[in-house]
């Protein structure tokens, strides 16, 4: 309704109630204005039984009980909600009942959805995208890490048909059963889970809820009755939208009655919709959706919302929510209509001359003491501050102060619906101006304006006699006199009360700090990180590193943990820790590359439970430290394998040309010196020629036979050319055989060469393929040689394939090419997974490896036992270069055998020693095979191995286990690395194992091998 006002409401019916009883005198213009400032009440009583006190403010402690009132929401409000079930469940290290759940109901009716949640005062954001909990959605503020969640929310809005799953088949209990028929239909209701955290939890949790209500029909959403809209009264699936927000659309719904699936629910019964002329109403709903200038950009003018209680009477309800439009309803000849906010226009216009002057009239021209107002305090739940109610800037006016005797005469305000902090400073301006219009007529006029309803319609008035130029006043009351005049009451409106200018008008509101107070988390300090390299013991560059650092001395810091993160793409590729944070600074380089882009985060680990934080990403670039033939090639294998590729690329290309020009030379004449050293030859040779000016075609074949003293030779060479403008295509193709005497040595020898040849201008083409079997001489052997090359003048690009079995027990198979690849045969849509070698680096997908010898391994994933080590090979370690150090002794022994029972059994030992002049680090290495057996569910077996340095315990480990099964562990191989820092001198290293088995149970250890490897630092 309105803030205040001298009269509230009028509505016409009352005032057809009374009309009997009003005289033609000051005592009927008295009871007109009485029946004027009662005619809400009344309209109260007669449409909601007897008033009783309501309350709207927001709900913001859980209630719980079997007698608690029905609610539901309208609008945007906020509810602590009611709580339905809870129970305790679930194990989290070995802390048994460590989840705790809650079902809380939210609203009896289905609303729109959920807008906020509030925990312990603070505003928390819901991770929405990660459903992987059964238990609900995790709440972000309430993680410890990434990935170590606390809390989670599941969110039913009411239009649910079957149960909740998690509930039914994880929470519920024998105590505490949750069956399978409580769906709970028509209510909005949330499931929150919780588990225990010292951290994070001093107490159960305590929530609140911001809703978006209650779906509404809105009239001017529906083009069927005058709106625009896809709206229909009768198909509730259509409604929602904006509407749901403004009191004109929640007023109208109230008076039709709420209903679910078609039973009433609140609010008036059988109200047919003709009796809420939808005219009337859109025009004031559209009053309520106007913009206006607001704190955070354009709003609707007017808009409330908040929890409603079934047990509030209408009147009240309708009430609270046309407060917040600066409302007015009005009952007349059985229809219900409203006002919202500035006076409409007039629907008449009067003189003095219309009044009937025979007959009495009263003004009132100001305001008694007590009924003045010259300033306005208000409360209202405040969205930002935890939906709690708080009081907005109050607003005072000096000049009304000063009028009024320096008093100020302030009104207190209760918006319980309204939680937009610039629709209440509006509201408390408005009513504050409207509150200064104190002149009030009651007169009489003629029956032509008995047409005027009070409470809606306005009216302008110019009167010389009162100093009036049409000058608006609402019609607050209207009575039918006995002869049809039409008695009124009258009271000054002014549409610029209504006026707002949000950059003068408005003061920002003073938030305070909400949610828990918890400990500021630590930050790491001087965090820092740059590129460094990790040198052998020559002192050669090998790998590329990272080097971190930050302040050691921070008290109760019980390590630095940090990750590292690949900068392109921002995936973690390690993550790692050290113990000693005091050193300040450590040097990394698993997964590392050279000269790529990294980004390093760290933080504290504290001794207490006390919160730390990760730095930020810092960038850093690891040095271009490559791989060098220490850690892949042999010694003398590049220069042997580049001495190879220029031996065999100038047998393909100047040997095969001279090869083919020494067979011309032979088919020459016998004068020639070549031709000369035989005893008789035969030569064949046939051409044919076509040239037109610079164009020529050629094709000659020719055919030659040799006997001389030493050898005999056959070749037959066949050439084409094309030559047309500026390009020249040629193809030569020599078959040869010989046997030869070479320094008393019959030697033999066929080959073949092909050389194509392609040019136009400067730019060339070459295919050179040649094949050569020598057999006898120093030079025997087999070679094979494919070349292709294209370029122009300096520029060239060329890939070959050579193929040689020497006479010296080497064979070679190798490829000159930019990029080499192997693949399957595919067809259309078939994995194609080639091997590829490109600038020195090889991609494979698969790979199937009986030994491998890695400088470094960098995987993505090594899956559990797909290294299985049933033995380790004497010598298999290669200890030239062991992380940092190089390995100065190493021992292996084998001693197979098998171990049972709960005493230590020595498996292996061996001793090794480390030379004076400073200590170093053993590598300790052993290979088991774990059988573990249990007979029935609850029988329990294990197997732990330790090692013995010197005779004392260094340490233990179980190495398998069995519980609640049968043949957990059985058969299953492992190997076991540990690198131990020692001084000089010898040391003993024994394996030993114990096993433990229950009744029921078994278990045995077969061991295979001992390593140990000493490295000197």
């Amino acid at each position: 309704m309105a803030i205040f006002s001298g009269i509230a409401a009028a509505i016409g019916g009352v005032f057809s109630a009374v009309s009997g009883f009003i005289a033609s005198s000051a005592i009927g213009a008295f009871v007109l204005q009485t029946a004027a400032g009662i005619g809400l009440n009344l309209l109260a009583k007669a449409i909601a039984g007897k008033p009783q006190e309501a309350q709207f403010s927001v709900q913001g402690k859980l209630q719980s009980g079997g007698d608690l009132p029905r609610s539901f929401i309208l609008g945007l409000g906020a509810t602590a909600g009611s709580l339905v079930y809870v129970n305790t469940w679930g194990e989290e290290n070995k802390t048994p009942n460590a989840y705790l759940t809650q079902v809380i109901a939210l609203s009896d009716l289905p609303v729109s959805g959920l807008a906020e949640l509030w925990v312990n005062g603070e505003k928390v954001t819901i991770d929405w995208s990660n459903g992987t909990y059964e238990q609900g959605f995790p709440v972000l503020e309430y993680r410890t890490d990434e990935t170590n969640n606390h809390l989670w929310v599941r969110f039913y809005d009411g239009n649910q048909v079957g149960p909740d799953a998690f509930l039914v088949n994880r929470v519920s209990s024998a105590e505490r059963p949750w069956g399978s028929s409580r769906i709970g239909r028509g209510v909005a209701y949330a499931i929150v889970t919780a588990q225990i955290n010292e951290e994070l939890f001093s107490g159960f949790p305590q929530f609140k809820f911001a809703l978006n209500g209650v779906k509404l029909y809105d009239p001017s959403r529906d083009s069927t009755r005058g709106g625009s809209g896809s709206h229909r009264l009768g198909t509730p699936s259509t409604w929602g939208g904006d509407g749901d927000h403004l009191p004109a659309v929640q007023a109208y719904n109230l008076l039709l009655g709420l209903k679910y699936n078609a039973t009433w629910f609140y609010g008036l019964q059988s109200v047919a919709a003709a009796r809420l002329p939808v005219a009337d109403w859109i025009a004031q709903i559209n009053k309520c959706r106007a913009p206006i200038a607001g704190p955070n950009g354009s709003e609707p003018t007017y808009r409330t919302g908040g929890e409603i209680q079934v047990a509030a009477p209408l009147a009240d309800a309708i009430e609270a929510v046309l407060t917040g439009a600066q409302g007015r309803l009005a009952e007349i000849g059985g229809t219900y209509k409203i006002h919202v906010g500035a006076p409409d226009a007039p629907v008449a216009s009067i003189d003095d001359g219309v009044i009937l002057s025979t007959e009495p009239q009263s003004f009132s021209p100001f305001f008694g003491l007590a009924d003045t107002i010259n300033g306005v305090a208000a409360t209202y739940p405040e969205p930002a501050e935890g939906w709690v109610p708080k009081p907005a800037p109050a607003l005072y006016r000096a000049d009304l102060e000063a009028r009024d005797g320096n008093r100020r005469l302030m009104a207190d305000v209760s918006l319980d619906l309204v939680p937009y902090p610039g629709q209440v400073q509006r509201l408390m301006k408005s009513a504050l101006e409207e509150a200064q219009r104190a002149r009030r007529h009651t007169i009489v006029l003629t029956p032509e304006y008995g047409v005027l309803e009070p409470g809606v319609d306005t009216i302008a008035w110019t009167s010389p006699r009162n100093g009036y130029i049409t000058k608006h006043f609402r019609v607050d009351g209207v009575a039918d006199r006995a002869n049809l005049d039409v008695m009124v009451d009258l009271t000054e409106v002014d549409p610029n009360d209504y006026d707002w200018n949000q950059n003068t008008d408005y003061r920002t509101p003073v938030n305070g700090p909400v949610g828990p107070i918890r400990p500021a988390p630590q930050i790491i300090v001087d965090w820092y990180a740059e590129g460094a390299v990790l040198y052998d013991e020559s002192g050669i560059a090998r790998r590329a590193a990272i080097k971190l650092s930050w302040d050691g001395e921070q008290p109760d810091v019980a390590a630095v943990v940090f990750e590292v993160r690949l900068a392109a793409t921002e995936e973690v590729i390690y993550r790692g820790r050290t113990d000693n944070p005091a050193a300040g600074s450590i040097l990394i380089s698993q997964n590392l590359l050279p000269l790529t882009a990294y980004g390093v985060r760290g933080r504290y680990e504290p001794r207490s439970s006390r919160p730390t934080l990760w730095s930020g990403w810092l960038p850093v670039t690891t040095p271009d430290i490559r791989l060098t033939d220490r850690d892949v090639y042999l010694p003398g294998m590049l220069e042997e394998i580049q001495q190879h590729i220029l031996r065999m690329t100038e047998f393909a290309t100047t040997g095969s040309r001279a090869a083919i020009e020494r067979i011309r030379q032979l088919m020459l004449d016998e004068e020639n010196e070549a031709s000369s050293n035989f005893i008789d030859r035969k030569v064949i040779r046939e051409e044919v020629e076509l040239k037109i000016e610079d164009t020529r075609a050629f094709v000659g074949e020719s055919i030659i036979l040799a006997i001389g003293p030493d050898g005999v030779i056959t070749a037959v060479l066949n050439e084409m050319s094309a030559e047309f403008e500026t390009g020249l295509a040629t193809v030569e193709q020599l078959v040869q055989t010989e046997v030869t005497r070479i320094n008393g040595e019959i030697v033999a020898t066929a080959q073949s060469i092909d050389v194509l040849e392609a040019h136009v201008g400067d730019v060339s083409a070459s295919i050179n393929i040649r094949a050569e079997a020598t057999a006898g001489g120093p030079a025997g052997g087999a070679r094979y040689a494919v070349q292709v090359q294209h370029g122009s003048a300096n520029n060239f690009v060329s890939s070959a394939l050579f193929l040689e079995a020497t006479s010296g027990g080497l064979g070679y198979a190798g490829f000159v090419a930019d990029r080499f690849y192997i693949a399957n045969p595919t067809s259309p849509g078939s994995k194609f997974t080639p091997f590829v070698f490109q600038n020195g680096v090889m991609r494979v997908n698969a790979a199937v490896l009986a030994s491998l010898i890695v400088g470094e391994i960098d995987a993505i994933n090594i899956k559990a036992h797909s290294i299985d080590t049933d033995q380790l090979k004497v010598g298999g370690v290669d200890t030239s270069a062991l992380a940092l150090y190089a390995a100065t002794t190493a021992s292996v022994v084998t001693n197979n055998g098998t171990t049972s029972g709960s005493g230590w059994s020595t498996a292996c030992q061996t001793s090794v020693s480390m030379p004076a002049g400073g200590g170093g680090t053993l590598f300790v290495l052993f290979a088991c095979r774990i059988d573990v057996q249990s007979s029935d569910g609850s029988a329990f077996a294990s197997i732990v191995a330790r090692i013995l340095i010197n005779g004392s315990e260094y340490m233990t480990l179980v190495a398998g286990q069995s519980n609640g099964g049968t043949g957990n562990i059985s058969g299953g191989a492992f190997s076991f690395v540990f690198p131990i820092a020692v001084g000089s001198g010898t040391f003993n290293v024994a394996l030993q194992f114990s096993t433990t088995a229950s009744t029921g149970a078994s278990a045995s250890a077969s061991y295979s091998r001992l390593g140990v490897f000493g490295a000197k630092r």
